[in-house]
Formats: C-alpha cells, sequence, structure tokens
C-alpha cells in the first residue's frame, strides 16, 4: 500500500461505527491523531475543526477537509447545497460504509475483513432480532459493549479506560477475529459487567417505564445507578410499544437529554425521528435521534414529543383504513 504523506486527525464517536470508521483510516494510513466526541458538542461549537481535521458520524463542520455522514437529518439541515468535502449518503447503513465506498471499497481495503464490514452496517442500522438483543454475541456484542449509551462508562472499576480501549482496539480489529477481540481481557472484562447486570437494568427499565399509546417513556433521570444494558432491550421488554423515550440527565449541567427511537421489533411507527430531533435542537436517523433541551423545560415539552409520535401512526392507520 502506498504510504499517505499528509496525515489527518479523525474526529468521530467514541462507538462501534467510529471504531470502523478509524481503522479504515488507519489502514490507509492517513491518520496521526483521533479525536472522540459527543455530536452536541460539535453542533454547539465547542469543538475546533481544522483542514487537517476528517470527519465521521458528525454534524457538518464547512472548516474540515472531508466530513462523512449517514445520517437523515443532516440532510435536512444542512439542505441540498453540495459541498465537495461533505460525503453524506443517508441511504447507507453506517457512517463507516461511507467512508468504505467512497476511498474504493474491497480494492482499496484489502485488509479489512468482511464480516466486520457487514457487522458495523447492521449495528448502525440496529437489523437485530430479539434473540441479538437479549443475549448478544461476536461483534452484536462487542458493538454493546462500545455503545456509550450501554452505559459501561459510568463504572470505573476497568483496568484501562474507555478512550484507551478504543484507540487500542482501532489497530487490534483489523487484523483479528472477534473471537480473539472479545477474548481480550479489557473487553472481556466489560463483557462479564454486562451480562452480571442484565437482570438489574431489565427490571429497572420495567420500573421506570409507562405506556403512553405506542410509545413507551423511559424516565431514568432519578435513578442514583443506572445499570448498563443495551439500548434495544426495552423493545425486547414492552412488545407492545413501537418508539420508545429514554429520559437522562446530561452531563451537562441541568440539561436533560431525550433519546427517542423506533422499536426494531415493532416497526409501524412512520415518523421521521431525526426530522423531529432537530426541531429541537437534535438530529438523527428516520429511526433514531436525540435532542438535549434544559432540564426544567423537559417535563413540558414531553407530551408534546410523545403526542407528535403518537398522531404519526394514527395519521398514518387512518390512511389504511
Amino acid at each position: 500500500m502506498v504510504t499517505q504523506s499528509f496525515k489527518y486527525r479523525l474526529v468521530t464517536r467514541s462507538d462501534f461505527d467510529g471504531l470502523v470508521c478509524a481503522a479504515l483510516l488507519r489502514e490507509l494510513q492517513m491518520l496521526d491523531d483521533i479525536l472522540f466526541v459527543h455530536p452536541k458538542d460539535v453542533q454547539d461549537g465547542l469543538i475546533e475543526v481544522t483542514s487537517r481535521d476528517i470527519m465521521t458520524n458528525l454534524p457538518y463542520m464547512a472548516g474540515c477537509h472531508l466530513c462523512f455522514d449517514h445520517h437523515n437529518s443532516e440532510a435536512i439541515r444542512n439542505g441540498p447545497s453540495a459541498r465537495q468535502n461533505y460525503i453524506l449518503d443517508p441511504q447507507a447503513d453506517s457512517a463507516a460504509r461511507v467512508v468504505y465506498s467512497y476511498f474504493g471499497g474491497k480494492p482499496r481495503f484489502p485488509g479489512i475483513r468482511p464480516d466486520m464490514m457487514d457487522a458495523v452496517d447492521k449495528c448502525d442500522s440496529a437489523r437485530f432480532s430479539r434473540d441479538d438483543i437479549l443475549a448478544p454475541k461476536k461483534w452484536d456484542m462487542l458493538n454493546f459493549v462500545m455503545d456509550p449509551r450501554t452505559g459501561l462508562g459510568r463504572f470505573r472499576q476497568f483496568r484501562i479506560s474507555n478512550y484507551q480501549l478504543m484507540m487500542a482496539l482501532i489497530d487490534y480489529c483489523r487484523n483479528h477475529s472477534i473471537e480473539e477481540i472479545l477474548a481480550l481481557p479489557d473487553v472481556r472484562e466489560r463483557v462479564e459487567l454486562y451480562n452480571s447486570q442484565r437482570q438489574d437494568y431489565c427490571e429497572q427499565i420495567a420500573r421506570c417505564s409507562g405506556m403512553f399509546g405506542h410509545v413507551a417513556v423511559i424516565d431514568l433521570r432519578h435513578e442514583d445507578t443506572i445499570y448498563c444494558g443495551n439500548r434495544f432491550l426495552a423493545y425486547a421488554l414492552l412488545p407492545e410499544c413501537n418508539i420508545s423515550i429514554h429520559l437522562l440527565k446530561s452531563r451537562q449541567p441541568n440539561t436533560t437529554v431525550l433519546a427517542v427511537g423506533k422499536s426494531i421489533l415493532n416497526r409501524t411507527n412512520p415518523v421521521n425521528i431525526g426530522s423531529l430531533m432537530l426541531k429541537h435542537g437534535g438530529g438523527g436517523h428516520a429511526a433514531a435521534g436525540t435532542c438535549q433541551i434544559p432540564a426544567n423545560e423537559a417535563d413540558d415539552l414531553l407530551p408534546e414529543i410523545v403526542q407528535s409520535l403518537n398522531q404519526s401512526i394514527d395519521a398514518a392507520l387512518a390512511v389504511h383504513i
């Protein structure tokens, strides 16, 4: 492979998609630094981006060298105008797939395992079965371990930090099987914690959730301990819901996170969540999105969002009656 003479910094999310994006660009020898950030910090202008930055799976910033994304809300936010440094494909299943395709696919990435690319597409587009949710294995388990929403970052007893693990896995996942990755002590201890808290998390979801029409509201704002568990467990535990809203305390003071997602087991809600979250300063895909709002406004805004979500399916049903 030809060595890339000029090196860039990757700015991405700290999750499985970000991990694979980093592995792809490292395979092309394009990186000399990696910064993991939250998309809200990008939206709020807290992250300085320059022409030596490549961004993936984050809101577009004009000053970057290249920005790769597949979020539907970004197509709406940024409008139809073409930008040569903005590679947006809302039809792609992952940002990693956008990167992979842009640079030439398999001929440019002979060392990248096809099963890893298939896995990041499956995981980022949430093509999980009920069994995948309740008893994840292989790449699915690694995805949930790397997902910040799983909550492992709230527990500090690990030998190395989540950031250090992400950095170590960028190179390791390029030339090792998923079985070898899961056997790493620093991955294994996280899998063991995930499995040990599964029952506590399921009980917490049941205790903190309420059904409002087709919408499950899971309010975790007042929980002293939020156990770790994957973001889709609510759909396996509450099969009557077709959409969920998780209410969480933000790491920003006096701020509440609304994490909204369509059930991946009951796909009957037609609303575009990314568009709805965009109206409240957030964003996302057609099937999932988040926004962060002042904590003292959350209880007033929640009924409005629930009503919008329920009306969307009521309108869809009316069309078919």
